[in-house]
């Protein structure tokens, strides 16, 4: 997209004037993206953000430079302890003990909330975010650890549909192709951009979506976006390493060789204009959009079909109050963790000086390795002969004690070594696990905050896929003058659902449409599901949707900031046990519902195994016996009414 044209050959690729005018305008806002990554900031200590993204990335790996001109200072110890990588895996772990996924409310036009379709939308992002569906579960591994180290993480929310040509065998024994969908580049996906990747055109605007213009830029495989572009009529131009750079002067573009770091790659590059409604992709520079340079729509949109930056940047901590980059967890230890390296290398080398201590010799007498071993015994001739160290004696308890506190502060803004594995003495564990635990909230909740900010605006990006592409009918046969449309089914596993672990499938059908069902048709419309589903023999949840009714509501997105707190099991199960015990006799408490929580946190799906079967209790006689048993009889009832509805849904 930018380069120096002087004295580069002229290009093949000589577009249209319209198509000139367009890049030349692209241009602009790509050198204003490209002096802001390159400017340094006061926020980030004088640093650009690539500068702040390299310095996090070689501390994280725990990168040291071992040149050495002089070679007398060879012998020196010059390393890194990793301190600040060790508290960063640590982090990454406290971050990703859960795949954040937001919740959502479904709203109708009179802004009643409900619950059904709240659900629906909720079991359809999670089914998105399934590894065999999406590369969401990857990607947030990786966006977590791009928080740790760059000044910014973009991840962004796409939808695609690729073709890919495949032979078939035909009757004769000769090869026919035919186009099919490639699985591997279609459907959902989420992308990560590290902080140079994303051109932004305000560095003091924090709201992306108020971005004058964004450009996504990458370098990957020619293969790759012949796939995507390789139907286009300027593909022909497009050359590995070579980008085609346009020079306002001339009007005329210029053919640029590339890195070499990119010589076998091609660079991507898309500029999107929200206000402008515009999304133009540039392969090496050339123009990949429509014919008619004004029909360059964005493609992601919302329900309203109003354009959408798909990006999202997710950062570890805010910086001032308008800024927009951030601050990354290398930034926040890295002059403590420099600290720690030059106090240790201090130390040290201080230690090797004293364990092969160099020492000072006058006299006529030779000393040297043939008399310097263990255990030796040497007499000296020469009465003046005096060995003497030549370095004083350290005060190694004060280095140590430095060190200590060094590693304190890096501790402070990061977490313990408690909560990293190091188990404290028996005597103190259960004090120091808990306070380790309560401080590593405290600590973790400011940046849990800054990053389910960007998890809700991540999760409304994921809402117009659902909307507008995943639930969306597909034609599946023409008969005539009639369509059949199709929609998608979607299967969840361990899926909880009504108190028990099974399976959960969704399912939009069409004959509900325009039906309005009474709650007598809808219960026989359940207990038609509950026949195909196997119940009660098989722990299988069904929903059907009206299709027609989950588009028109509207759906808020939030997040659950203690769900992103894992529980694990051996904290969870002395808090039931004890509510068990406190609930024995409380007449409010479900205590059925409670064990099976119990079961479940132990035994995870087979908790089923270990739940008593609910007996039938006849009424008999009259009185307190009958009366009893006739409650217990409508308590059956209810209960088995809850588990008929949990297991079978009609929402419409």
């Amino acid at each position: 997209m930018i380069g120096k044209t002087d004295k580069q050959p002229v290009s093949h690729y000589q577009p249209s004037r319209e198509v000139q005018e367009l890049t030349a305008y692209v241009k602009k806002d790509y050198d204003q993206g490209v002096r802001i990554i390159n400017k340094p900031y006061i926020e980030l200590n004088d640093r650009s953000v690539i500068q702040d993204e390299n310095r996090g990335q070689l501390m994280f790996n725990a990168y040291v430079d071992v040149s050495v001109e002089d070679p007398s200072e060879e012998w020196k110890w010059r390393g890194t302890r990793s301190m600040a990588r060790n508290k960063g895996i640590a982090m990454h772990a406290q971050l990703t003990a859960n795949y954040l996924l937001p919740l959502f409310i479904a709203q109708n036009d009179d802004d009643e909330v409900d619950r059904g379709f709240s659900e629906i939308m909720q079991d359809i992002v999670e089914w998105m975010a399934q590894p065999t569906n999406s590369t969401y579960q990857q990607s947030f591994l990786q966006m977590v650890f791009g928080m740790e180290t760059n000044p910014v993480t973009f991840m962004g929310a796409e939808y695609c549909e690729v073709m890919q040509t495949i032979k078939t065998k035909t009757e004769s024994g000769d090869y026919s192709t035919e186009d099919i969908l490639d699985e591997v580049l279609s459907g959902f996906n989420a992308p990560v951009y590290s902080s140079s990747q994303v051109l932004i055109n305000n560095a003091y605007e924090r709201s992306m979506q108020k971005q004058k213009c964004i450009i996504e830029r990458r370098y990957t495989t020619y293969e790759e976006l012949e796939a995507k572009y390789g139907e286009h009529e300027n593909w022909e131009y497009v050359q590995a390493g070579i980008k085609s750079v346009y020079s306002e002067e001339e009007g005329l573009f210029y053919d640029v060789k590339d890195d070499d770091d990119y010589k076998d790659l091609v660079a991507e590059e898309i500029y999107k204009s929200r206000r402008e409604d515009t999304e133009i992709p540039f392969i090496n520079g050339i123009y990949m959009g429509e014919s008619n340079t004004e029909a360059n729509a964005i493609r992601h949109r919302d329900a309203r079909n109003a354009p959408k930056y798909n990006k999202v940047p997710f950062g570890f901590s805010r910086i001032g109050e308008h800024f927009f980059y951030y601050k990354s967890m290398m930034n926040q230890m890295g002059w403590d963790n420099m600290l720690y390296d030059a106090m240790s290398e201090i130390t040290m080398n201080r230690a090797l000086l004293e364990t092969e201590m160099p020492i000072a010799i006058s006299g006529g007498d030779k000393i040297d390795s043939e008399v310097i071993f263990p255990n030796s015994v040497v007499s000296f001739e020469d009465p003046a002969t005096r060995i003497s160290p030549l370095i004083p004696q350290s005060n190694t308890p004060l280095a140590f004690n430095a060190l200590r506190e060094t590693e304190k502060a890096l501790e402070d803004d990061s977490v313990s070594s408690t909560m990293s594995g190091q188990l404290p003495e028996a005597s103190q564990k259960a004090y120091s696990v808990a306070q380790a635990r309560a401080d590593a909230k405290k600590l973790i909740g400011g940046t849990m905050k800054v990053m389910a900010d960007s998890m809700i605006q991540y999760g409304d990006l994921m809402k117009d896929i659902v909307l507008n592409h995943i639930t969306v009918p597909q034609v599946d046969m023409l008969t005539g003058d009639t369509t059949k449309l199709k929609y998608r089914s979607f299967f969840l596993e361990n899926k909880q659902s009504g108190g028990k672990m099974g399976e959960r499938s969704i399912k939009f059908d069409e004959s509900l449409i325009g039906n309005e069902m009474t709650e007598i048709q809808k219960m026989e419309y359940q207990m038609k599901l509950l026949e195909e589903s196997g119940y009660p023999d098989k722990k299988k949840s069904m929903a059907v949707v009206n299709p027609h009714l989950f588009a028109k509501f509207k759906y808020l997105t939030k997040i659950d900031l203690e769900a992103m707190f894992t529980k694990s099991s051996e904290y969870m199960q002395p808090i039931l046990m004890a509510l068990d015990a406190q609930m024995a006799n409380n007449p409010f408490s479900n205590r059925e519902e409670l064990t099976k929580e119990i079961y479940y946190t132990v035994f995870q799906s087979e908790g089923d195994r270990f739940m008593k079967k609910p007996e039938e209790v006849q009424p008999e006689g009259e009185g307190a016996k009958g009366m009893a048993a006739s409650a217990g009889a409508q308590a059956q009832n209810r209960m088995q009414n809850q588990q008929v509805n949990t297991a079978a849904k009609v929402i419409t």
